[in-house]
């Protein structure tokens, strides 16, 4: 008698998987039917307010510092404040045309020489010098002996309210200030050209390096600080053209044009929020000038300071400072133009009280008339080149 085969538990599957299918999708259709389900839908995506346009950046002054620990800045006239010239004269210190060379006549002085405020026991001053915003480091200038300046650096603070500058890669910038501490002792260990630097960093000190003949003596230590503004990104260029040294680049002092830098510091002060277009706004220019020329690169890097209508081929008229720099451009009118006549350069108007004693010598009077002199012409053409 043969064994009977033994059946598989599995075989009861083959009927009961289709009816667990058959009972899924009955009580489906019924819970629908009454209402009892609502049908899986995707989660809704989460509400999200529109993203509104980003706060502005604070104003790169909003924190600005003494260049030195010197405290009486706001009051420049006070003994141990600022550091004279071997004459003796306070006001060779300060900026502006306050200086007289050996056949009397005036010399610009684009900055101001803070004295020193502590000495160690040889004499030597022992200030430290302080970044005066926030920004990075341009330029340094590791050699006494090459320059006037002595060791030096330049900061490049980003400045929106001078306007966006547009560049060739698509991306843009805000516009840059300068600001330049020079006769640096020494430059603190690791700052470098690209380095970011925060108001009230240490990045040097008090000095008296320089190449000038006689030397700066260690009793006149002081730190040379300008605040200014670049005249054309392409001297760099024209620089090396002409094979001129020692090679600074774009950051050369005669690139850099300034503002009083005490008067800002103390502007700032009375102000909290001033910008730095505001503060340029608010200058009396010392004389207006008519130019004819290709366009100029100064405008591209501070858009804000050009006025009205775009630039449309023709000569332009320029408010410049005692010091040289464009407060304002804009199209010259018909009558501004023909002052020109043949010529490249013309003088609109003078302010003789705001030009003073002409330290730049940019323009001269000739009779009744003002007129560009060799310097100023020289001037223009670095300005449009």
């Amino acid at each position: 008698m043969s064994r009977r085969a033994r059946k598989s538990p599995l075989r009861h599957l083959v009927w009961i998987l289709p009816l667990l299918v058959l009972d899924f999708f009955l009580f489906r259709w019924l819970a629908l039917r009454q209402g009892g389900c609502e049908p899986l839908r995707p989660p809704a995506p989460e509400s999200v307010a529109p993203a509104g346009p980003p706060p502005p950046p604070p104003p790169v002054w909003h924190q600005m510092t003494a260049p030195t620990p010197q405290t009486n800045l706001l009051a420049p006239d006070l003994p141990g404040v600022l550091q004279p010239t071997g004459s003796g004269r306070l006001e060779s210190a300060k900026f502006g045309s306050t200086r007289v060379n050996s056949n009397g006549s005036a010399v610009f002085h684009e900055g101001v020489d803070i004295a020193a405020t502590a000495r160690d026991r040889k004499g030597h001053a022992t200030d430290p010098v302080f970044a005066v915003a926030d920004g990075r480091v341009a330029f340094v200038n590791s050699s006494s002996g090459n320059s006037s300046y002595g060791k030096y650096m330049v900061i490049e603070h980003p400045d929106p309210s001078l306007g966006v500058v547009e560049k060739r890669d698509g991306t843009s910038e805000p516009a840059a200030v300068y600001s330049l501490y020079a006769h640096l002792a020494d430059v603190r260990f690791g700052i470098r050209p690209g380095h970011h630097v925060a108001a009230g960093s240490e990045i040097g000190t008090l000095g008296n390096t320089s190449n000038t003949r006689p030397p700066i003596p260690h009793s006149r230590s002081h730190l040379h600080w300008e605040i200014g503004l670049m005249l054309n990104a392409r001297y760099e260029i024209k620089h090396r053209e002409e094979k001129l040294k020692p090679d600074f680049g774009n950051y050369n002092g005669r690139n850099l044009f300034g503002i009083d830098p005490l008067d800002f510091f103390a502007a700032r002060q009375r102000q909290p929020g001033l910008t730095m277009a505001a503060y340029l706004a608010a200058l009396t220019p010392a004389c207006e000038v008519v130019l004819r020329g290709k366009a100029p690169d100064f405008f591209r890097r501070y858009p804000a300071l050009w006025h009205g209508p775009p630039r449309d081929g023709n000569p332009i008229h320029l408010a410049l400072s005692e010091s040289g720099m464009p407060l304002a451009g804009r199209n010259a009118t018909a009558v501004e133009i023909a002052l020109l006549g043949n010529q490249r350069q013309a003088v609109a108007k003078v302010n003789p009280d705001v030009l003073g004693r002409n330290g730049r010598g940019y323009v001269t009077r000739s009779g009744n008339q003002w007129k560009f002199t060799p310097a100023g012409r020289q001037w223009a053409d670095h300005f449009f080149y």
